[in-house]
């Protein structure tokens, strides 16, 4: 072919590849309809549109490996670079290699490869680039229509990104354009003007074909909406042809006919094909089964058949363990929602339930795992989740809420004294570069609960240089005792009684350090964290920020919350955190010397969090807190 500029380079006897280029219902279905009519070859096989009166002209391999790259609808990369390359590149290759047996120029369409221009370009040799324009309120309007994805912003967005993608790739590149609004208009005037632009030889009756072949608005099923008569004649000419099977049975089962769902999805696991389409059929079977209210025993047996077949995949043992939770059996409900979570990500599968292997089996697990006393279990996978910014928003709180279930039990096992961390640190020399503040009143069993539960719970202890104690109330007796069972530690008087408080500016005297965490008075931890790295994590990524709050909201008790994920920041060794509009009076780090440019604390202030809080403000400086409730005050 010479005369249409290509994109990625000419190499010496090989076809460019014309590449119809629009977003899902953007009109590259009718754009890839008509050059299949005038002589293109644009697959051996194609999806069925199920939703639409014709077939998607996507070629089946490619529609696989897009699927696979790049998730549905937000087109985000999700498959190694370099492997995506290699399988365009043996793609394009086998492609290439059939349409020229068959005497034809080759041709491909998918609405993602609107976000993989660049990587055709780098891999497929030369392209021939077909933009396919449609105003974006009618995309969205036929999106809407379908009920494709959750919502109308879904849609909006996931258009939007698809076009600046396609469009910023092949900026400064020529391209051939078709506007599909124009072709329902007039389309023999727009299919000869493409033939022509693409200088395909096409005679005039594969032209009426393809004007002929145009669906214009107002072409809509009625009485057969999803073609399931056509595709039951296919199936019956052809009994032994998978492809109108699994439409058949793909439609029946999204129109919510299990009936005869289960009995085309049996017939296509009679039929076989790929493993993973097998997979899906069997547990299609098994889904089928139990809307259908079949008896537990055979739809577990369904379930656990289809895993047999794919071990890779977790979402029949999600199932089952979705329903021995509901039915309160969650010694069972543990055991497979645990070898589910165990499953990762399968990254050669394209129909998969992406939820169950980034939340939905973890959340279960844990759920299960409190009901028979897994506390310890229970909190950390609940906390696990809550980090990840794939939990949806509206499970976050109830996932919260789960995690403060265990929290009695977490409080009762930080309260012991821990024996090997004291002797630890009473038989080590500290260089940490961190300075721990303790308030000590005249009850000492709360000065030993905060001692305890801060030693069980913080990970880090190693980054600790001193621990301080200052007494207000402490008894002689007491200040003794402890001195004894906490050998570690240094003690200091604060020269007021418990009633009057310790002034933080007296407190701020005992610290050198940069890094200086303040327990304060009666403070009861409870889980297990990295607190030192992770404070100071948030303090290194954020200059203007002189103090970090352990808990969220500088709660006092359990709020059964945590952090929404559009408030969070994050940070190496940071995690998660939010900036705050407030002094923290609970337990909490300072930058020490932030701290002093933010006026410091003085002995004498009346209320000292109120104060530094006007001084912090005229100096420009601000706080932070982690995301969660991770300790509770004792008083």
């Amino acid at each position: 072919m010479t005369g249409v500029q290509t994109v990625g380079g000419v190499t010496a006897g090989v076809e460019p590849i014309i590449v119809v280029l629009g977003p899902f219902c953007g009109g590259t279905s009718a754009v890839a309809k008509v050059l299949q009519d005038l002589g293109v070859f644009m697959g051996a096989g194609f999806d069925w549109a199920y939703r639409e009166p014709h077939e998607t002209w996507e070629d089946s391999r490619l529609s696989r490996l897009c699927g696979r790259a790049f998730s549905v609808p937000g087109g985000q990369l999700q498959m190694d670079a370099d492997s995506l390359k290699a399988e365009l590149r043996s793609w394009a290759d086998d492609h290439r290699s059939i349409a020229g047996r068959a005497g034809c120029r080759p041709g491909v369409k998918h609405p993602l490869l609107c976000v993989a221009v660049d990587f055709i370009r780098d891999a497929c040799g030369p392209v021939v680039p077909v933009v396919v324009d449609r105003p974006f309120e009618k995309v969205v309007a036929s999106l809407n229509r379908l009920e494709w994805w959750s919502d109308e912003q879904e849609r909006a967005e996931s258009t939007a990104h698809l076009i600046g993608a396609r469009d910023n790739a092949l900026r400064g590149i020529a391209t051939v354009r078709v506007d599909f609004e124009e072709l329902r208009a007039a389309p023999a005037v727009v299919i000869r003007r493409l033939a022509n632009d693409l200088q395909l030889n096409a005679t005039d009756a594969q032209i009426e074909t393809a004007v002929q072949g145009i669906m214009q608005a107002a072409d809509v099923r009625d009485a057969d909406p999803f073609g399931i008569d056509l595709l039951l004649a296919k199936a019956e000419r052809n009994p032994d042809d998978v492809w109108p099977v699994a439409i058949l049975a793909h439609i029946y089962f999204d129109t919510g006919d299990f009936a005869n769902a289960r009995k085309w999805y049996a017939r296509q696991v009679e039929l076989g094909g790929y493993d993973e389409d097998v997979f899906v059929a069997m547990w299609r079977v098994a889904q089928a089964m139990a809307n259908l209210g079949a008896p537990w025993p055979e739809v577990q047996d369904a379930f656990l058949r289809a895993w047999a077949f794919r071990p890779c995949r977790a979402e029949p043992l999600h199932q089952i363990a979705v329903h021995y939770r509901v039915e309160q059996q969650y010694q069972l409900g543990y055991l497979f929602a645990q070898r589910a979570a165990a499953i990762p990500l399968p990254g050669e599968d394209i129909s998969v339930d992406r939820d169950v292997y980034a939340w939905r089996a973890l959340d279960e697990q844990a759920v299960c795992a409190s009901w028979i006393g897994k506390h310890a279990e229970a909190f950390g996978l609940c906390r696990r989740l809550l980090a990840s910014p794939e939990l949806p928003e509206g499970r976050r709180q109830g996932v919260a809420g789960n995690r403060d279930v265990s929290v009695p039990a977490m409080l009762e096992a930080a309260s012991s004294y821990p024996d090997a961390v004291v002797g630890g640190l009473v038989g080590s020399a500290r260089d940490g570069e961190v300075t721990v503040s303790v308030v000590a009143g005249s009850d000492r069993e709360v000065t030993e609960q905060t001692l305890n539960s801060f030693l069980h719970c913080c990970t880090d202890l190693s980054r600790v240089g001193r621990f301080v104690v200052v007494g207000a109330g402490l008894s002689a007796q007491d200040r003794a005792w402890l001195q004894q069972r906490y050998g570690f530690v240094e003690f200091a008087d604060a020269g007021v009684g418990e009633g009057a408080g310790v002034p933080l500016g007296l407190v701020r005297k005992q610290v050198g350090s940069r890094w200086w965490l303040h327990l304060g008075q009666g403070w009861r931890f409870f889980a297990p964290e990295d607190y030192l790295g992770r404070l100071i994590g948030v303090l290194e990524a954020e200059p203007r920020v002189f103090q970090v709050g352990v808990n969220y909201g500088d709660a006092v008790k359990l709020t059964h919350s945590c952090a929404a994920e559009k408030l969070v920041r994050r940070a190496p060794g940071a995690g998660r955190y939010v900036l705050a509009d407030a002094v923290a009076s609970g337990p909490a780090m300072f930058d020490t010397a932030r701290l002093d440019k933010a006026g410091g604390l003085k002995d004498t202030d009346s209320d000292p969090i109120a104060q530094l809080r006007q001084r912090s403000a005229t100096a420009g400086l601000s706080t932070a807190t982690l995301d969660e409730v991770l300790c509770i005050t004792a008083i």
